[in-house]
């Protein structure tokens, strides 16, 4: 599925009041100065609004479709990502270690690659993913449907949660070391997420249809 409609290009999304938008992903919530510079060239040219959603991307507001065609032609000349497809796309991440006293585990070098390895998986919406340096959770790595939570010896792998009018706290199965392990247990989480739910699902319909031990089983966890 594309983000847009057949009246527009891929990443071009059409908004209620006839403009138009794009959505620039911003891996581990980092976007570079090339990136920025033509960010600030489409504002100014275009008259564009700037921005930050809650999920640590950025979306160019006010665009009509000419200057959103434009637009994503420039960003991604600059080298960005323009979120174009229903896909896993990013995972919201807080800073971690070093850079916040609170945390227990580096989170940045996770949430690249991450991205490297499963951006592009295309889902049925949404399974949005969450990484945090320590229990504490910035980023809501504990309601989302795939989060990994830092601890003393590695990440804690939580499942099944997600926000919204009635919020759920994921349901902790295990824990991981490295990124390759993360990136298992996320791309068998997509299998699972895939074959079971169709349209507007979350990944605990998964679970009250499999139940929690087949899910654990399935994810690679006994």
């Amino acid at each position: 599925m594309s983000i847009g409609n057949s009246n527009t290009v891929a990443g071009l999304m059409a908004k209620k009041d006839g403009s138009f938008g794009i959505l620039i992903e911003c891996p581990g919530g980092f976007v570079n100065v090339d990136i920025l510079e033509k960010i600030l060239e489409i504002s100014r040219k275009r008259e564009a609004r700037v921005h930050l959603t809650t999920s640590q991307k950025i979306m160019l507001l006010d665009l009509n479709k000419e200057a959103g065609v434009e637009a994503i032609s420039l960003i991604e000349e600059a080298g960005g990502k323009i979120k174009k497809t229903v896909d896993i796309s990013q995972a919201m991440t807080c800073i971690g270690k070093p850079h916040c006293p609170l945390s227990f585990q580096e989170t940045l070098p996770l949430a690249e690659y991450l991205y490297s390895e499963t951006a592009r998986i295309k889902i049925p919406p949404k399974l949005k993913v969450g990484i945090s340096g320590c229990p504490a959770c910035c980023s809501w790595a504990n309601l989302v449907d795939i989060g990994f939570v830092g601890s003393k010896s590695g990440f804690k792998v939580l499942i099944a949660g997600h926000g919204g009018y009635k919020p759920k706290v994921g349901i902790e199965i295990g824990k991981i070391a490295t990124p390759e392990e993360a990136a298992s247990v996320l791309k068998k989480a997509a299998d699972l997420f895939i074959n079971h739910i169709s349209k507007k699902g979350r990944f605990d319909m998964v679970i009250e249809k499999l139940g929690i031990e087949t899910v654990k089983c399935e994810l690679g966890f006994q």
